[in-house]
């Protein structure tokens, strides 16, 4: 059986059409957890109609953000598999039975993931998948960290299409609390340091960019958690030895990423510890000459750049 996870915060105007979109699957075998995440508009009233549904379980706590919001469902949840939407957005018809069929055919996978089409504020829509074109329409991947660092598009699921067992969730330690932006991510490259991932092609779920405050004003947390954590990960002789080096060459990108935007919040001494700890080797010719230029500029002007070059993607 598949759990189905919906935190809702103040989401009177749209939560409906996120829970019709459960009821439209084509696959049955589910139910349905709702967290109103201490929502102070009228949610919790459009919410009353469900509680008779069998289907469906709904609960009430105060405001503690996303990821224990997430936690507190899946704690609450039955299923073997466990699987994300958010209040703001909706899933085609057929996205549970794309998972169901994923994991038939690769069963022994903790984390499964499918395209998310994109309708951003100006009304451009994204619907292609760069990272399936020379490749078959899903893939198996025992280190998904190998094809991440030879091409970032790997990550082209969103929470909204993850479905994970409910031992990869636990192994990982479910969302991390706290994270201002990232959780989700953290919680996939947890799980794929310990389980194999497999990705499909198959747009199936919709992402509504005109809702979303979650990367309205940044797009990456230079403090993001998950930098000290992954010590753990490297030190864990459970993992293979070339899995956790190919983590490492991942999180020395992610690592200068962290450098430019310390950079952009005005944090030169932080930006400068990061540069230093660098590993130039990992980088391509282009990253070490930019990260360079990047030092010397005021911090008005890198701010300059991020916005015309950088945004969304640095």
């Amino acid at each position: 059986m598949f759990s189905v996870i919906i935190p809702v915060y103040n989401g009177e105007k749209f939560i409906d059409k996120a829970i019709e979109s459960v009821f439209n699957q084509t696959e049955s075998h589910w139910e349905l957890i709702i967290v109103n995440d201490g929502s102070k508009d009228n949610t919790l009233s459009v919410l009353e109609k469900y509680r008779d549904n069998e289907k469906i379980k709904i609960i009430s706590k105060i405001n503690e953000g996303v990821s224990v919001a997430r936690n507190t469902g899946v704690y609450e949840s039955k299923g073997e598999y466990v699987t994300f939407l958010d209040a703001d957005d909706i899933w085609h018809p057929d996205h549970l039975k794309v998972m169901k069929d994923l994991i038939e055919k690769y069963p022994h996978a903790g984390f499964y993931g499918t395209f998310t089409r994109c309708e951003l504020v100006n009304g451009e829509i994204i619907d292609e998948c760069n990272f399936f074109k020379d490749r078959e329409d899903d893939v198996y991947l025992e280190d998904f960290f190998e094809e991440y660092h030879k091409d970032k598009s790997a990550k082209m699921f969103t929470v909204i299409t993850t479905c994970v067992t409910r031992e990869a969730f636990d192994k990982a330690g479910g969302f991390p609390v706290g994270c201002k932006i990232g959780e989700d991510l953290e919680l996939s490259l947890r799980i794929a340091a310990y389980y194999p991932v497999v990705l499909s092609n198959k747009a199936t779920a919709t992402y509504k960019k005109e809702y979303s405050t979650a990367t309205k004003d940044i797009s990456f947390d230079p403090d993001w958690g998950f930098f000290d954590g992954v010590e753990d990960i490297y030190r864990d002789e459970s993992i293979p030895c070339k899995k956790r080096e190919n983590i490492r060459k991942v999180m020395e990108w992610f690592s200068m990423r962290r450098f430019r935007h310390y950079l952009i919040d005005g944090r030169r001494k932080e930006a400068m510890n990061v540069y230093k700890a660098l590993d130039k080797k990992q980088l391509s010719k282009k990253d070490v000459i930019i990260n360079g230029a990047l030092c010397f500029m005021p911090v008005s002007l890198v701010k300059k750049i991020f916005i015309m070059r950088w945004r969304g993607q640095a």
